[in-house]
């Protein structure tokens, strides 16, 4: 993945929809425990011949994908770092 998608998770999934044919899922999450959501992605009908190889194809949709969502993955940690810290203020 590129370096610069660090701050993202994509998790790439597959179900069949067919013979031979696939729906090419894919999450794109926050890399922090719990990860919020950002985005979830579909192709379907997709032709492969086994299981792995549309995971793989969602993978890498999704990494073009996440791409298109930095500034809102570099927005929400900025604001996450803001509660937490804000939080962490009100404790001592």
């Amino acid at each position: 993945m590129d370096s610069r998608l660090d701050i993202l998770v994509v998790h790439g999934f597959a179900i069949r929809e067919g013979r031979g044919k696939w729906a090419c899922c894919y999450e794109i999450r926050l890399a922090i425990l719990g990860g919020p959501l950002l985005y979830r992605g579909e192709l379907h009908g997709r032709s492969f011949a086994t299981e792995d190889a549309a995971i793989f194809a969602a993978v890498e949709i999704g990494e073009r994908e996440a791409s298109l969502h930095l500034d809102t993955a570099r927005a929400m940690i900025v604001a996450l770092t803001r509660v937490t810290d804000h939080n962490s203020n009100e404790i001592t």
